[in-house]
């Protein structure tokens, strides 16, 4: 008992320690979601997770009520390069809404600077060279124009804030439009930028309203995943395009911020805008809903709209974004969608979200489920996980996975945004930690497998047995497996003509080359019986080509010893020959004997019908013969049939074969004669004896034992015919 306690305590100090490394997995996660100590790499973990969710549960159908007005490339090629005329966009803005019945606009491009042509410049001075100028109406101001037809029609204005002014920066330009009316009780953490660019007072004051375009919560990897709903400048709030443009569809409703608690504090859940509600973040920031890949919507092409080519009405009582997707415009974004995504549809997306109330909830009670979630689950996990396997390991890691994901996705499909990756790295990271920690604590145990089975398999084959990762065991089980036999023919003459002193180094000299081939192709030794080997492929360790290996191995053992049988005849002695058996079939194999003596060895039919094969390679004059199973398992390889016969005690025939060589390494003529002597045996088993007969002598190599032999039975068969029912089968008596 003494010999355990080291073992014992052994095992307390790895459970403590896969405890403890458990532990330290969980504190950390719980610290990082606090923000006392950020990952960045499980922030993209998180942000990858997200865009999966968005590209799995796009939307296939676009409303038909929203659409976009788009300055693509064909509209810059008919109607010139930007910026266009302010009278070309009066005319616009009109068709739209006289022609085509448009219900909103929003335009997503900011108007901050005067338009002034040359002809105004200089219309004065022309005036007083051409007093016939003087006469007529001065050039009509593109911006006046302008702000007549926005005066006219129901538009929305975009505008951008910048968060961050640096000193080389210009000062604010522009108007700022109406600030939103919005209940605030106390100020909330919206975005305060440090300079603005407007569009000019005489647009702005006869636009409807405006809203900010720009987004200063793009994630640290560049990707649109949320923008601000407001914006704070000095002490008022100014909605962004999309909410703009829904305030303006319901009349200019106030603003409520809808708040909640959340881990113990309150913070921002929600505004509500005329009963819209639009679920935000704590800083005011809403997920875009993305609805599909760029050109969900409906794109229609500015010139399209300039050319009058729609139908009447085309466009009645339908919001609409102007806006840009020409790529020298540089108003395309990187989203969860699509390298290259048209700012203007990012607007429509989030209007589209906010109209249908799709815009996916990020509750204040997040965070506290999480961290409530992360440290449950992961101290389940360290208690349970050491006394696990490894397949138990994987199979309940593998639910909760699915678990975690599947519930994510189900509160997805809730219009709730619930964060991923920490719950996944948690798995992930104790799956792996705990695999770890057992694989070192079962350490001991292959240890033990190796010193018991390094008893009867070669060390090499111990090794691949603790690399596999397989659970061995010395108890007995039928497996399929290859049996080999082989015998040197002549060795008991052989051993007379030497001294009996120099017997042992003789039979040394042959069996250690004849085991290393052996070995070399991962076979096991089963036991010497004299001059004879008997070995087997397949177990302990599960090899699927244990019979290829098997056969690989009885040529490797001829050629072994051909090597010795040219040491001996330099010495003097006789060269040996080898007959080698092969079968393969189901076969017990395991530890058997006694109390007194066990040994891992192979029994069953099947491995005595291996020992009857190896017995009729002298009858038949080759080296080796394997079963039809063996060949059959073999099917790289060429195989002639020696004969079907019956083995002393097994009374079903069946096929003996000899392998001539891999199919791609015979030549022309082996496999011309290969044929023939198919052919031949054909017309034998037919009883076609004398077709037999003829086709036998035609062969070339007319010294081939089988050969001779069929030749001879010909002769007797002739001589005495065989009975009508004869079955071709040769029955051998002898083992």
């Amino acid at each position: 008992m003494a010999s355990k306690a080291p073992i014992h305590t052994r095992k307390r100090y790895w459970h403590w320690l896969q405890y403890a490394g458990g532990l330290l997995i969980v504190m950390l996660l719980l610290v990082e979601k606090t923000g006392l100590l950020p990952f960045p790499l499980l922030e993209r973990l998180e942000w990858q997770a997200y865009d999966m969710k968005v590209r799995s549960t796009l939307s296939e159908q676009a409303d038909p009520s929203l659409a976009i007005i788009d300055i693509d490339e064909r509209s810059l090629y008919e109607v010139g390069q930007w910026p266009w005329p302010r009278a070309t966009l009066a005319d616009l803005v009109n068709t739209l809404f006289t022609e085509y019945e448009a219900g909103l606009l929003g335009i997503d491009v900011v108007f901050a600077e005067p338009e002034t042509s040359l002809w105004q410049q200089h219309w004065e001075e022309l005036s007083r060279d051409y007093p016939a100028l003087g006469e007529l109406p001065p050039p009509v101001d593109g911006d006046e124009h302008l702000s007549n037809a926005l005066a006219a029609h129901p538009v929305v204005l975009g505008y951008y804030f910048q968060a961050s002014r640096q000193p080389s920066d210009p000062p604010s330009v522009g108007q700022l439009p109406r600030p939103a009316m919005v209940e605030e009780t106390d100020p909330l953490p919206f975005p305060a930028p440090e300079r603005y660019t407007a569009n000019l007072p005489v647009l702005q004051q006869s636009a409807m309203s405006a809203g900010f375009f720009d987004n200063p919560r793009v994630d640290d990897d560049g990707v649109f995943r949320r923008v601000p709903m407001l914006q704070r400048w000095e002490g008022e709030l100014y909605p962004n395009l999309p909410l703009a443009m829904l305030l303006s569809l319901l009349g200019e409703p106030p603003v409520t911020p809808v708040l909640g608690e959340g881990a113990g504090v309150t913070q921002l859940e929600a505004l509500d805008a005329g009963g819209f509600e639009i679920p935000v973040d704590g800083r005011g920031a809403a997920l875009v809903p993305w609805y599909g890949p760029r050109g969900h919507f409906d794109y229609i092409s500015a010139v399209d709209v300039l050319e009058g080519r729609l139908e009447p009405g085309a466009l009645a009582g339908k919001t609409l974004i102007l806006g840009a997707s020409a790529p020298g415009l540089m108003d395309l974004r990187s989203t969860p969608v699509g390298g290259v995504y048209p700012g203007p549809e990012i607007n429509l997306s989030l209007l589209a979200g906010m109209l249908h109330q799709s815009i996916h909830a990020q509750p204040p009670w997040v965070l506290g489920f999480e961290l409530v979630s992360l440290a449950a689950l992961g101290i389940l996990m360290v208690l349970l996980y050491p006394h696990l396997n490894a397949l138990l390991l994987v199979a309940i890691s593998s639910v909760l996975l699915a678990t975690a994901i599947g519930g994510n996705l189900w509160a997805w499909y809730q219009g709730l945004a619930l964060p991923i990756a920490g719950l996944l790295v948690l798995l992930v990271a104790q799956l792996l930690w705990h695999l770890a920690m057992n694989f070192l604590r079962e350490t001991q145990q292959k240890r033990w497998v190796a010193e018991r089975f390094g008893q009867y398999i070669p060390p090499q084959l111990v090794e691949d047995m603790v690399d596999s990762g397989e659970s061995f065991g010395l108890e007995g089980e039928e497996r399929e497996l290859t049996v080999l036999f082989s015998d040197v023919r002549g060795f008991t003459a052989f051993s007379e003509a030497i001294a009996p002193a120099e017997l042992t180094e003789v039979m040394n000299r042959l069996l250690t080359p004849l085991t290393g081939a052996i070995h070399q192709h991962r076979g096991t030794i089963d036991k010497y019986m004299g001059d004879a080997i008997m070995a087997f492929w397949g177990a302990p360790l599960h090899d699927a080509q244990h019979a290829e290996h098997a056969l690989e191995g009885a040529f490797a053992m001829l050629g072994a010893l051909d090597a010795v049988n040219r040491e001996f005849i330099a010495e003097g002695k006789p060269a040996l020959a080898m007959g080698v058996g092969l079968n393969t079939g189901p076969m017990s194999v395991g530890n058997m004997g006694s109390s007194f003596r066990m040994a891992y060895t192979v029994m069953g039919d099947n491995v005595n019908l291996g020992s009857r094969l190896e017995g009729l390679t002298k009858a038949y004059g080759v080296s080796v013969i394997v079963s039809e199973t063996t060949a059959e398992r073999v099917p790289n390889w060429c195989f002639r049939r020696l004969d079907k016969v019956r083995v002393k005690g097994r009374s079903a025939p069946l096929w003996i074969l000899e392998p001539l060589g891999r199919r791609e390494a015979l030549g022309d003529s082996r496999r011309e004669w290969h044929a023939a002597y198919e052919q031949a045996l054909e017309l034998y088993h037919a009883a076609e004896f004398d077709s037999s007969e003829r086709a036998f002598k035609a062969l070339t190599d007319q010294q081939d034992a089988p050969t001779q032999m069929y030749l001879e039975r010909i002769e007797q068969f002739k001589a005495d015919p065989p009975p009508s029912d004869w079955d071709g089968v040769w029955t051998h008596t002898e083992k």
